[in-house]
């Protein structure tokens, strides 16, 4: 390597644009803690009544009526959403600040959207049981399918967790004479596809199946 083109390298390597995307790196690691990371702009959350997808829509749309300008299709990948073992969390990739945090036994519904395939939406319940529908824009409509499939698989994966630790709970509660498997609780966890078929993920349990949880 001559010296001009080493010097080159490191002039480039010294750029205001390569030391941005190495601070972006960087910020997104130290955010996943080697978690699955998708890099989304939060639009925010809506209250909503039922799971009924008609309002979920109209929640959708109030939230794109209301993205800065010059609309969705330009908003910069400025939040951090983070699928966590036992929860999701969202962060300003910038900061680091927390923004939203919703356990997946909250996680009542999660989808892309067909009407607009670059919205990921998941519905929670808050306290006392009111409904929230939190939307994201995703900079491809791959990406938002991407991160229903991996929000539905972590559920997947906290169900055969509890159901685990159910059985060698009942198992052991047998030996001892104090509880049978019937104490076990049921859990279920329904495949979808989308809004028009009732979204990936779709996840449904008992309010006692899990141990209670602070959301914000």
């Amino acid at each position: 390597m001559s010296l001009g083109t080493f010097h080159l390298m490191q002039t480039l390597k010294k750029s205001p644009a390569a030391l941005r995307r190495r601070f972006h790196r960087n910020r997104t690691e130290s955010l996943s803690h080697g978690d699955p990371l998708f890099k989304v702009y939060y639009l925010g959350t809506e209250k909503i009544y039922s799971l009924d997808m008609e309002h979920a829509r109209e929640a959708i749309n109030r939230l794109l009526s209301g993205a800065p300008a010059p609309g969705p299709e330009k908003l910069a990948k400025d939040h951090a959403l983070v699928v966590r073992p036992r929860y999701v969390e969202v962060k300003e990739i910038a900061t680091g600040r927390q923004l939203t945090k919703t356990y997946l036994k909250d996680i009542a519904y999660c989808a892309a959207d067909t009407d607009q395939p670059n919205v990921f939406l998941y519905i929670c319940r808050q306290q006392g049981q009111q409904l929230h529908c939190r939307v994201f824009w995703c900079s491809r409509a791959d990406r938002a399918k991407e991160l229903t499939a991996c929000l539905a698989h972590s559920f997947q994966r906290a169900l055969s967790d509890w159901q685990d630790t159910a059985t060698n709970h009942a198992q052991t509660e047998w030996q001892e004479g104090e509880g049978s498997m019937s104490a076990m609780l049921p859990v279920h966890l329904a495949k979808g596809g989308s809004l028009e078929d009732e979204g990936p993920g779709t996840w449904q349990s008992s309010e006692s199946d899990h141990e209670d949880g602070e959301q914000h």
